[in-house]
């Protein structure tokens, strides 16, 4: 049992309304589901920028920091400051001393000068006393936090947070290079203004939530953002980003550890700043919604009623004609004509006019199919006449002894035989050349010597179905052509040749050729046969037809040296 659709009942108008709820339902899926994914795409684009550019910043400072422990190890292996700091802990009073102090501050003072970040240099000697020099000589390090901290790194360089200060200093032992003594001479400080190590070295603006830590200390954060970043996360073992909250806001939070040191950099960026354009653009979207949905509704209903309206007068009219009423008008309004029921309307009553028109001219076509039956007939006993009285006049040239008209009587009661009596559109190759041989026989005795007729190898394409009548036309042809207009005799010479899995049939003559101008005018038919009307146009496109557009006919002529005819059939054995 088959079940109609639930909405085969419903009206045509109510359908388009609902189509139209129901794709603009559809669009509004989609458009949710594609702003979903790339949102959820342009956050994580923005997740990723922040991680590169954070992995960026990290290595260029990284660089930097790098470059100020190799500084570190250059002035604690200077020769002068080596050599400076020995006389100095010596404790000899008086102006050498006084000279070597001063000495001492000016080659630190060269080596401050080599980056503007470096706030100072300093080097306290092995009784505690500093030697402090640099553009801002102010800043205090805790002597004793660093003093523990180089004892303990035996001599290698040491980080450390500089109190009270948005800066850094860096530290190590100076000892002793001269016969490998190591022994110790001071504690070299480098101190770093953060603020202008990173303006210099990153280029950030001032709005970048940008933070250095080393454990719990906070070596460098923006004073301008005013966060309160003390819960930082300080146990991270892996790079990466996480949303956090700071100060009741949402950040994505993006860190990413030293190469060479224990130090973690930071990167906050505002999450509403990621989403604010997001939120943007989802209130568009439902405003056009709501817009595209008080829209469908009324275009899709006007537009429905315009629709169903003269369809509901067609089938009013119609149902007049299912009652008999053919003599009715059918009148389109005017406001139809341009549109597509408009045509319905028209060509209904155009229907109307033909049935009328069929029914009156019935009875004479009746009497027209009688009179054609009779005709045809009459055309089915005509052959056979023809055939008995060929054959009459066959018999009558043998009682007299005139051989050349009984050939010619016989041939040609074969030929038109072959030609009548085979309906189907398809013979051999064999077949065809019987009827070019009945032919040719005929034009010999008509030509005399004035012809000579070769034909090739054929036998074992006999089989080899090709439509009726395309040889015997085209040899005609090159005959008509060739012996009225030359006085040598004509050689007509028929080949057949195997092309792939193709047939090529070529009848090639001596003829006085065609004029290039002509043969575009052959294809098209232009120019028509002067023997049995069946001309080259006709024949290629039977070919064309049964065998498709790479099958036909080919010419090849030039003036005075003959003509050659090339088809073209699929090798089909009937």
């Amino acid at each position: 049992m088959r079940f109609r659709p639930f909405y085969s009942s419903i009206k045509i108008k109510n359908k388009i309304f609902s189509i139209s709820l129901l794709l603009l339902l559809i669009f509004c899926i989609i458009g949710m589901i594609t702003y979903h994914y790339f949102t959820k795409l342009y956050e994580e684009r923005i997740y990723q920028e922040s991680a590169d550019m954070l992995q960026l910043s990290s290595t260029v400072i990284d660089e930097e920091l790098k470059k100020i422990e190799n500084l570190t190890f250059q002035v604690s292996t200077d020769s002068l400051v080596q050599e400076y700091m020995e006389t100095i802990n010596e404790r000899k009073l008086g102006f050498e001393d006084y000279k070597t102090k001063a000495n001492l501050l000016e080659r630190l003072l060269i080596f401050a000068s080599s980056e503007r970040y470096i706030s100072s240099i300093q080097v306290i000697d092995r009784f505690g006393e500093k030697y402090t020099t640099g553009y801002d000589t102010k800043i205090e390090n805790d002597a004793e936090k660093i003093r523990k901290l180089v004892y303990a790194s035996q001599g290698s360089n040491t980080w450390s947070k500089i109190e009270g200060e948005n800066g850094i200093s860096a530290a190590r032992l100076i000892r002793r290079k001269e016969n490998v003594s190591l022994a110790n001479m001071g504690i070299l400080i480098v101190s770093i203004d953060m603020n202008k190590f990173v303006d210099q070295t990153l280029d950030f603006s001032k709005n970048k939530n940008f933070f250095v830590t080393n454990g719990e200390d906070i070596y460098y954060q923006n004073k301008e953002n005013g966060l309160d970043v003390q819960n930082l996360p300080d146990h991270i073992n892996d790079n990466g980003y996480r949303v956090m909250d700071f100060s009741g806001e949402d950040f994505l939070l993006t860190y990413k550890h030293s190469r060479f040191s224990k130090l973690t950099y930071f990167h906050l960026l505002p999450f509403n700043d990621i989403t604010k354009q997001s939120q943007t653009i989802k209130r568009i979207m439902i405003i056009c919604f709501l817009f595209m949905l008080t829209l469908t509704i009324l275009l899709s209903r006007k537009a429905a009623e315009n629709i169903s309206k003269p369809l509901e007068e067609l089938s009013a009219r119609m149902k007049q004609v299912q009652e008999g009423d053919f003599e009715e008008k059918a009148t389109v309004p005017e406001k139809y004509y341009n549109d597509e029921v408009g045509q319905l309307h028209v060509n209904f009553r155009s229907m109307l006019d033909k049935i009328n028109q069929l029914i009156k001219e019935n009875y004479t076509k009746q009497l027209i199919i009688k009179e054609t039956e009779y005709k045809a007939l009459q055309a089915q006993i005509n052959p056979h006449f023809l055939y008995n009285t060929l054959d009459s006049i066959n018999w009558l040239a043998k009682i007299n002894q005139q051989e050349k008209i009984s050939v010619m009587a016989e041939a040609l009661g074969n030929m038109m035989r072959n030609i009548i009596s085979k309906k189907a559109p398809m013979i051999t190759i064999k077949e065809e050349l019987e009827i070019v041989d009945n032919y040719i026989t005929i034009q010999k005795y008509r030509y005399e010597n004035r012809l000579e007729f070769t034909l090739s190898a054929w036998e074992e394409y006999e089989d080899c179905q090709i439509p009726k009548l395309t040889i015997q036309p085209i040899v005609e042809n090159a005959i008509q052509h060739g012996l009225e207009e030359m006085i040598q005799p004509c050689r007509v010479i028929i080949r057949f040749k195997q092309v792939d899995n193709n047939l090529q049939i070529m009848i090639e003559d001596n003829g006085p050729g065609i004029e290039e101008s002509k043969l575009d005018g052959i294809y098209k038919g232009e120019i028509r046969s002067k023997s049995s009307g069946i001309g080259l146009k006709n024949i290629n496109e039977r070919i064309k037809l049964m065998f498709g557009e790479n099958y036909g006919i080919a010419i090849e002529s030039q003036m005075n040296q003959g003509t050659k005819v090339k088809i073209l059939i699929p090798n089909m054995a009937g």
